[in-house]
């Protein structure tokens, strides 16, 4: 499946974490690699294969947004022996308040995490759960539905198909590329073309979305529905379903 998912192509620049990361801002990832500049300059050093599986993983890191979590896991295993020779070393006399201080810190860290995924709302990020535009929509009933690739997942858990969702393996890269296209209206006739190719009903999109503007001025279709996570348009000639 993993194989499968980085053969779509040019279509994986279209999903956000598949992508580069993204330096425009400051953010953990930055913060990271500052972190191990710093560690450098002070001396630290790695053996020859630790040090090709720490810049494997920064690599992948670096090409795709989703592999940040990976070199999270895996490089500290790989890096902790290192930095503990270099900033561990302690006299016998203080070696044992040492350890009893960092298993004080360990354990303070363990419940101050605990209590953090505790009290964390697990619900998904309210731009991408187009709750009320199904509802007041009633897309329920529609038919079939043009809906932005980030509403996939609500979709599905609202039980309503799918015209695209997260599972790009299962939809192919020229799919896939198509559609954003579509959306983008680098293509406008392909994209009036999708809506009747698959007897587009209504449509699901984020606002700021370029094809929403285009389907503002098709007489055909009707804006029913608009907030400031999803807007929802339906065909005025749809016929009965």
């Amino acid at each position: 499946m993993p194989l499968t998912t980085l053969g779509l192509g040019s279509a994986l620049a279209w999903i956000a974490e598949w992508r580069p990361q993204d330096f425009s801002h400051i953010g953990g990832f930055e913060l990271l690699l500052l972190a191990g500049i710093f560690a450098l300059s002070r001396g630290v050093t790695l053996p020859v294969v630790r040090t090709l599986v720490v810049i494997g993983l920064l690599h992948f890191a670096l090409a795709q947004v989703r592999n940040a979590d990976l070199l999270a896991m895996l490089a500290p295993l790989y890096l902790a022996a290192p930095l503990g020779q270099k900033f561990g070393k302690r006299t016998a006399d203080d070696a044992e308040g040492w350890s009893r201080g960092l298993n004080l810190a360990a354990f303070g860290v363990l419940i101050a995490m605990s209590g953090a995924a505790l009290a964390r709302d697990i619900r998904p990020a309210s731009n991408i759960t187009p709750q009320a535009a199904i509802a007041q929509a009633d897309l329920a009933k529609t038919g079939r539905i043009l809906n932005d690739y980030s509403f996939g997942g609500y979709l599905i858990f609202a039980g309503i198909p799918t015209f695209v969702d997260g599972r790009g393996e299962l939809y192919g890269g020229p799919f896939i590329d198509r559609y954003n296209r579509a959306l983008a209206l680098v293509d406008l006739a392909d994209f009036l073309k999708l809506l009747d190719e698959y007897d587009i009903g209504a449509t699901l999109l984020a606002p700021r979305t370029p094809a929403v503007a285009m389907l503002d001025r098709l007489p055909q279709w009707q804006r029913v529905y608009g907030d400031d996570v999803a807007v929802v348009h339906k065909r005025r000639d749809t016929p009965p379903r």
